[in-house]
């Protein structure tokens, strides 16, 4: 009786002081956008300050058993990103969404790769390396500087209410350039997994990633697409529909995570579907294909706040500080290197990039004048 008692109140407790930390994180972090920072900086540098590498409000096991707060932040944010792509307002940035799209895909990774490649002998894992290994590693390593996060920038475009082609072009660079980085990431993986096991390159793996996404397509416009019109169309209170919007979203990755432990077991091989675009896609579905779109951003709107309070204060709760020792360390294995970041030089880190971007900004108007 005991035990389960004990069970029951962790299964309470972590939510229950998560969600205190989180209120509190969302009113200290509003002292950030008087310095001209966005919230969401000032959610993650709360959430690093709460988490368990400093005041340890926020323990170690949260984001595992608050997987779900961030699985629900993730379907919403997808939802948020797809409503921005409506066809009507795109037809004029086709071509720049498209150039740019390509353009920083293959750029950024010649770019990376070459960069890499110079400077193999200061990088411990590729020093001594021969060349076509530190080529592959190097590929897949510049797949990674590509990729971007669609999270923060819906979260700053919300948050600045940002409207117009600009924005527009940033949010369909953002949603195609996450689709191709990952189709980019199968084939360098391939790429670097037979160069160092000296196999033959993997075609199966590309066109099982090929299917997984085709997959996540139809789920995404057929299934979850048309849930979410549904639940939309019911005639509920506004806050019942909220729920289940984010229901839905969440739905989509407990079926990719059930389905990639599913098939693990039945197969010998885990299938990944891309819960992300299943749920851009069946935004898009909405936005573009039903008569609920005016809804479906006044639901957006009236929780985005709340979504952005909890999955970045979480994200930051999951940052382990003690990794950019390691890095240091990697990069400079004869420097000293203290356990902990001091109070002094966290505010003096803090203050020199307070004074940079005034610097810049400052630098900004006297260009546009």
């Amino acid at each position: 009786m005991l035990e389960l008692f004990t069970k029951y109140q962790e299964v309470f407790t972590l939510p229950i002081g998560f969600i205190i930390v989180a209120i509190s994180a969302n009113q200290l972090a509003r002292l950030f956008q008087q310095i001209h920072l966005p919230l969401i900086t000032g959610l993650i540098v709360m959430g690093i300050l709460t988490g368990p590498y400093l005041l340890n409000l926020i323990p170690i096991a949260a984001p595992f058993h608050l997987k779900y707060i961030n699985d629900i932040s993730l379907g919403f944010i997808a939802f948020a990103a797809g409503a921005e792509l409506y066809l009507k307002e795109l037809k004029k940035q086709i071509n720049s969404i498209k150039w740019n799209s390509f353009g920083q895909l293959f750029i950024t990774f010649i770019i990376g790769v070459g960069a890499l490649w110079l400077a193999a002998d200061y990088i411990p894992f590729l020093a001594n390396k021969e060349t076509k290994v530190v080529l592959a590693i190097s590929s897949l390593m510049a797949t990674i500087f590509i990729a971007s996060s669609p999270a923060s920038a819906i979260a700053i475009i919300n948050e600045l209410r940002s409207k117009g082609p600009f924005t527009q072009t940033v949010m369909g660079v953002t949603v195609v350039k996450d689709f191709l980085v990952v189709i980019l990431f199968s084939i360098c993986l391939s790429l670097t997994q037979s160069v160092l096991k000296e196999s033959s390159f993997d075609f199966i793996q590309i066109i099982i990633v090929l299917a997984e996404f085709l997959i996540s397509f139809v789920l995404g416009i057929f299934v979850v697409g048309y849930a979410l019109k549904t639940a939309l169309s019911l005639s509920i209170h506004k806050r019942t529909k909220s729920f289940l919007i984010l229901l839905i979203g969440y739905s989509a990755y407990w079926t990719s995570d059930w389905l990639a432990i599913f098939s693990l077991e039945k197969w010998g091989h885990a299938l990944f579907l891309e819960p992300l675009l299943i749920c851009i896609l069946a935004s898009f579905y909405v936005t573009n294909f039903s008569k609920f779109r005016a809804e479906f951003l006044n639901q957006i709107r009236s929780l985005e706040l709340y979504i952005f309070v909890a999955f970045f204060t979480l994200t930051g709760a999951s940052l382990n500080i003690s990794v950019f020792k390691n890095l240091f360390n990697t990069a400079f294995p004869n420097e000293p290197v203290p356990p902990v970041i001091s109070i002094e030089e966290f505010v003096s880190i803090f203050f020199i990039f307070y004074f940079y971007i005034t610097f810049i900004k400052q630098l900004e108007n006297v260009i546009n004048f």
